[in-house]
């Protein structure tokens, strides 16, 4: 008879899970070695919080759980940053954390935290295992980390259960299988959706699609063949950039409060119809969702199981664009939103690849970069005023190419994301875009990097402050007040870890030295200094 530990990692290697992240603990150590015995890796890293962030974008990125493993107490006190983030920008991810055994007396109080009934409202699911549910609760839990809206699951385990006895019938045919998750909710009819948004786009003069997180990369040929062949002009929120190549000439921007928002959102006060897909206003930090003219496709609820409660078409994205390719365009639209595309096309223009002195020109950075990389590159990037370029600028032609904490928006999660996207792409390069101060909360897992083998490269914008929040108080004209630091030495940092650093000034040493680690796999951190002044305007 095998014990709850090797239940539970047989059911995590029936669902696909190839690697778990986490930290480990005495009370977790049973469970990590069953995964060990059956070939699951263990990759451990410096932090819990990284280690959940890294677990759920190696999930989204190999269309199964990300799976993290902590300890007690602290351990599993650090899971909120990745269970919020997982939650809100739909990231799946099942943390599996130790608790106190429940046979231990109640005056036990030592690492005592309820854990479940602490994260039951931010999870989609939260139970603890024993020997007689341990299959049917991991099954569970991995079934609704997937399923759309994608998000966090938590299960508990005591070091007793651990080596308890699996009591449970293995019936292996019962397994969970992530190809066969599904949206949450009953599907509509899709052939009556792609006629009734046929008629409506009939009636449109400056219809503009928007694409949003709900949008399942799989459909981007669909998505690509449908709107050139009707002709229309396509937005994108942060965290479904690549899904249309944006160097294509009906691409608008990136909607969302990224840089330059002001100009994309006269495009779509311009429209008369946005038909979204996908579209969720987690990503969106102003109410004018609430205002337009919108027709919403969605195959899921929005964040926290929200559904529009007026033009709202709930069915298969697949099946109605392919409808809607079958039916063709039911007229031609004139050109719209050219001076939406020419203010954005001018800031990128403006920027200069042989920049020579890079601290008062960030766009130019962002520029260097997306023109020296393959387009396969995944990008991630931290919070802060660069988010704010990169999510607009960086030219991303690619699906599931860019990563970013949108719908949260937290800080300490670009260096973790790329980790995850490194160890699931192992042959494409990954580049982290990050500021100093998200830098100096999760620098050390560069060691991580080096050590499982995830060469990616760290570019660090370095202003000695928190840019974004200083810009903030000049806006309310509030005094500098709480926002700057000491310069962090990104280089000996760097160093510390066993990775190259290096600083660059001008545009022409920064992409030889990322192209450089590229070409040789290798880790790097590269530090570009930004005037705090150059933001301004741009974010």
């Amino acid at each position: 008879m095998i014990t709850v530990s090797e239940a539970i990692a047989e059911e995590l290697h029936r669902a696909g899970v190839d690697r778990t992240f986490g930290l480990p603990g005495g009370e977790v150590l049973y469970l990590i070695d069953a995964l060990r015995e059956i070939g699951i890796e263990f990759t451990l890293c410096r932090h819990e919080a990284d280690a959940g962030i890294a677990a759920a974008v190696y999930g989204k990125l190999k269309r199964t759980p990300g799976v993290v493993i902590t300890t007690l107490g602290p351990g599993a006190s650090n899971l909120m940053l990745p269970f919020s983030n997982s939650v809100l920008d739909r990231e799946p991810l099942l943390a599996i954390s130790a608790q106190i055994p429940e046979s231990w007396p109640a005056t036990h109080t030592h690492q005592r935290i309820p854990f479940i009934d602490c994260y039951r409202p931010v999870t989609k699911f939260a139970s603890a295992v024993n020997g007689h549910t341990a299959r049917r609760t991991i099954r569970r839990a991995l079934e609704l980390a997937i399923e759309e809206p994608a998000g966090p699951t938590y299960v508990t385990i005591s070091t007793e259960q651990a080596i308890a006895a699996g009591l449970e019938f293995d019936d292996s045919r019962e397994a969970f299988n992530p190809h066969q998750a599904k949206a949450t909710g009953s599907h509509g009819d899709p052939v009556a959706a792609a006629r009734a948004l046929r008629e409506r786009l009939s009636t449109a003069e400056r219809p503009l699609v928007l694409l949003g997180i709900g949008v399942d990369p799989i459909h981007a040929p669909q998505i690509r063949r449908w709107l050139d062949n009707w002709g229309l002009d396509v937005g994108v929120t942060p965290k479904i950039k690549g899904i249309v190549d944006e160097t294509a000439s009906n691409f608008i921007g990136v909607v969302g409060g990224m840089s330059i928002d002001g100009t994309i959102l006269e495009a779509l006060h311009e429209s008369d119809l946005i038909v979204s897909f996908g579209f969720d206003p987690v990503e969106v930090d102003k109410t004018w969702h609430a205002e337009l003219p919108i027709s919403w496709v969605l195959e899921a609820p929005l964040a926290m199981g929200i559904v529009p409660t007026k033009d709202c078409f709930f069915a298969s994205h697949g099946e109605i664009l392919e409808q809607m390719i079958a039916m063709g365009a039911p007229k031609s639209w004139d050109p719209s939103f050219e001076d939406t595309k020419a203010k954005r096309r001018a800031c990128w223009e403006q920027s200069r690849v042989d920049e020579p002195d890079l601290s008062h020109h960030p766009v130019s950075i962002v520029r260097a970069l997306a023109e020296a990389v393959p387009a396969e590159t995944i990008v991630t990037t931290d919070v802060g005023s660069h988010k704010y370029l990169f999510g607009q600028f960086w030219t991303s032609r690619q699906p599931e190419t860019f990563f970013m904490s949108n719908g949260l928006s937290g800080m300490g999660y670009g260096i973790a994301a790329a980790l995850g996207a490194k160890l699931a792409r192992p042959n494409v390069p990954v580049l982290a875009a990050v500021g100093d101060g998200g830098f100096s909360m999760n620098s050390q897992e560069l060691e991580t990097a080096v050590r499982v083998g995830a060469p990616i490269i760290v570019l660090v914008l370095a202003d000695s402050s928190y840019s974004l929040i200083h810009h903030s108080q000049l806006d309310k004209k509030l005094p500098n007040y709480g926002v700057d630091f000491n310069p962090i030495d990104s280089v000996k940092i760097a160093e510390a870890c066993g990775v190259k650093g290096l600083r660059a000034r001008d545009a022409a040493t920064l992409a030889e030295a990322v192209m450089e680690a590229i070409a040789g796999d290798q880790s790097l951190v590269v530090e570009v200094p930004v005037e705090i002044d150059a933001y301004q305007g741009l974010v």
